[in-house]
């Protein structure tokens, strides 16, 4: 009797230990090597703004006599926008859109204060912040497509005009080929700068390096390499060494469903 026990406990054992062997197996996606061309890009989120901007500010205190527009109107190039009581009138120096009057009729404006805004909504231009590990690779006249998350299938074509410093900022500013009438300025879009096109490259999915190193399968064994990384988009590597052959098999971890 007690050799039947010690017989069923160790088939439980063995039974037990094989569950956890199985349970704990990484279980992996195989995708093979390829040859083909890899576009490297970085990303930023970008607002919309304004090429013309015009606003009306005094060196001096002084009272407003009328403002002739509302918010949001449009104006006529030459349409008187404000006049005060010291005899100064500003008119619009573009046709555009008073997109913000701090002050209203028979105010006091302190100097330097800004009274209104006038801004031209057709003619506009993306303004993206770049990390700096980004702003080193990008260059005015680098491809750029511009996304907007609430027009969806509407890509717009644009090219880097400038790069510069403000403020502890890398901001790089993107010239964009016929924005759609229902985009504003303010609104914010995502941008993709394209920094660089690699062809005829041996790719493997970036998602399979880790540290450097690869998890292949090579003449039915498998076995982990390490490569040497080049260009990289978001989801294919460039290898530029030989540690990897066209008929290796790419194993990807993958995640297990805690379901």
């Amino acid at each position: 009797m007690k050799k039947k026990w010690l017989i069923g406990g160790a088939v439980l054992l063995v039974l037990a230990l094989s569950l956890i062997f199985y349970s704990t197996r990484k279980s992996y996606e195989s995708v093979s090597p390829k040859i083909g061309d890899l576009t490297e890009a970085v990303y930023g989120l970008g607002t919309v703004k304004s090429n013309r901007i015009y606003e009306v500010k005094l060196g001096v205190l002084s009272s407003i006599r009328k403002v002739h527009f509302k918010e949001g109107e449009v104006v006529p190039k030459g349409s008187v926008l404000i006049t005060f009581d010291e005899g100064q009138t500003f008119r619009a120096p573009f046709d555009g859109t008073l997109t913000s009057i701090n002050f209203h009729d028979g105010e006091i404006v302190p100097p330097q204060a800004t009274v209104l805004r006038e801004e031209d909504v057709k003619d506009l231009y993306i303004e993206v912040s770049l990390e700096q590990e980004s702003a080193l690779r990008v260059v005015p006249g680098q491809p750029a497509k511009i996304l907007f998350e609430s027009l969806r299938g509407n890509v717009f074509n644009g090219k880097v005009s400038s790069l510069f410093p403000k403020n502890g900022e890398f901001l790089a500013h993107i010239e964009v080929e016929k924005l759609g009438e229902k985009v504003l300025p303010q609104m914010t879009a995502d941008v993709t700068i394209e920094v660089g096109k690699i062809k005829d490259a041996k790719l493997i999915p970036y998602s399979a390096v880790h540290n450097g190193m690869v998890v292949l399968r090579r003449n039915g064994k498998k076995k982990k390499v390490k490569v040497k990384i080049g260009h990289v988009d978001d989801r294919w590597a460039e290898v530029t060494d030989d540690s990897i052959e066209l008929t290796d098999e790419i194993l990807i971890p993958q995640k297990k469903d805690k379901n």
